[in-house]
């Protein structure tokens, strides 16, 4: 197993020399970080975030209802609206056209006037023709005309054609005033009609004209709902997007507390295990992670190359992503990477280091006070350089020597 990692190993004196200048930089450490730090107080302020956010998804989806029923509404008026202006546009086009056919009318109800008038006219200079003649003459032409007759028949006959004629004078003058009469009452009418049309298509027009700026108005209301509606219906999805990242997360924080408990259990297990003293434990020391060593410490020989290389630590292979927890009270005095061996954590229990590498994530930083049991990370996966691995050693600070760890670490 060993031989796979060695080839690509990175000469182990600079994991060494980072230790030592580790060593050299160990002081004062920042104060320590609360072990499941409030992890309940989060998910309790997470809850209410996450109630806050539903009762405004639950005002909005209110809103977003009212707002819909409005545009509903609005769009109900503006059918109607349109089926008035319909209605007018209709009635316009009737009143125009009776006016129209009003103007024909009154076109030839003219023409027929003007003939009469030519008619009558005519008339009136015959019969003043007449009068100037008979003021002249008297009757004598009449009577004249009556003895000039060649026999008693024909006088008779001339008698009764002049008062025939006289007759039909009076009557034609008679009838002539009488149509001339009745055209000036058509007329009179016919201007009574065309005025009131004129009203009613102008009332008409007026009424279509303001059904369609009502018509407008409406259409901007429209416009106006639908925009608020894509706004809020686009707002209750981020909100409903954010609700379902907090109902994640607060799974996330009951997983990590419940993890907690059970790590806190563990962490006072182990701290019960160990004596207050780092080298009091020795062989008592908890493992580091759980699984299998395939690189033990020191010479390590390849067998394909024939070649040796000196382990500072031991390797131990695992699942990806295990929890790695610390073996020993004690306080984060370091974190690099070194080639080869990745992200490591140096921490300090007095005159010892243990050192740890090939991490995924970490979950403590430089300075905290570490528990023995605690979680300071999770071990590599495939894209580390070790695999899905962790390295883990020991230092001892007065000789700055790597220590074979195994002989420290409970046996199992």
């Amino acid at each position: 197993m060993g031989s796979l990692w060695l080839p690509r190993l990175i000469a182990p004196r600079a994991l060494w020399i980072g230790l030592v200048v580790l060593l050299g930089l160990a002081g004062p450490v920042a104060p320590p970080i609360a072990h499941g730090q409030d992890t309940s107080s989060r998910r309790e302020t997470t809850r209410q975030r996450l109630n806050q956010l539903e009762q405004q998804i639950q005002q909005e989806q209110q809103r977003l209802q009212k707002t819909e029923k409005e545009a509903e509404s609005t769009q109900e008026q503006l059918e109607s609206l349109q089926r008035e202006i319909a209605l007018r546009e209709k009635l316009v086009s009737t009143y125009q056209a009776r006016l129209n056919e009003l103007g024909r009318q009154r076109s030839r109800l003219r023409d027929t006037l003007s003939t009469l008038q030519t008619r009558l006219e005519t008339l009136r200079e015959d019969y003043r023709d007449q009068i100037v003649h008979a003021y002249k003459y008297g009757r004598l032409h009449d009577l004249a005309l009556l003895l000039a007759s060649r026999s008693i028949n024909q006088m008779l006959i001339r008698a009764r054609y002049l008062r025939r004629f006289a007759t039909d004078r009076r009557q034609q003058r008679s009838a002539i005033q009488t149509a001339a009469g009745e055209v000036r009452s058509s007329r009179e009418q016919l201007a009574a009609k065309r005025a009131e049309t004129r009203d009613l298509l102008a009332e008409a027009r007026t009424e279509r004209t303001n059904l369609r700026a009502l018509e407008r108005e409406r259409r901007q209301v429209i416009d106006e709902l639908r925009a608020r509606r894509s706004e809020l219906e686009q707002e209750i999805e981020q909100k409903q997007q954010q609700a379902r990242q907090l109902k994640q997360r607060i799974q996330t924080l009951v997983a990590r507390a419940n993890r907690n408990e059970a790590d806190s259990g563990m962490e006072a297990e182990v701290a019960a295990n160990l004596s207050a003293s780092f080298q009091a434990n020795r062989g008592a020391l908890p493992w580091p992670v759980e699984g299998a060593v395939t690189t033990d410490f020191g010479n390590q020989v390849d067998p394909v190359h024939e070649t040796t290389t000196y382990h500072p630590g031991i390797l131990i292979a695992t699942s990806p992503r295990s929890p790695v927890r610390a073996i020993f009270d004690g306080t984060v005095t370091g974190i690099d990477f070194v080639p080869g061996y990745g992200t490591y954590v140096v921490i300090q229990h007095g005159e010892y280091l243990s050192v740890y590498s090939n991490f995924s994530t970490l979950s403590i930083a430089e300075g905290n006070q570490i528990e023995a049991g605690q979680i300071i990370g999770q071990s590599g996966t495939e894209s580390e350089p070790r695999g899905a691995s962790l390295f883990f050693g020991l230092v001892n600070r007065s000789s700055s020597e790597f220590v074979d760890p195994s002989g420290w670490l409970s046996v199992r």
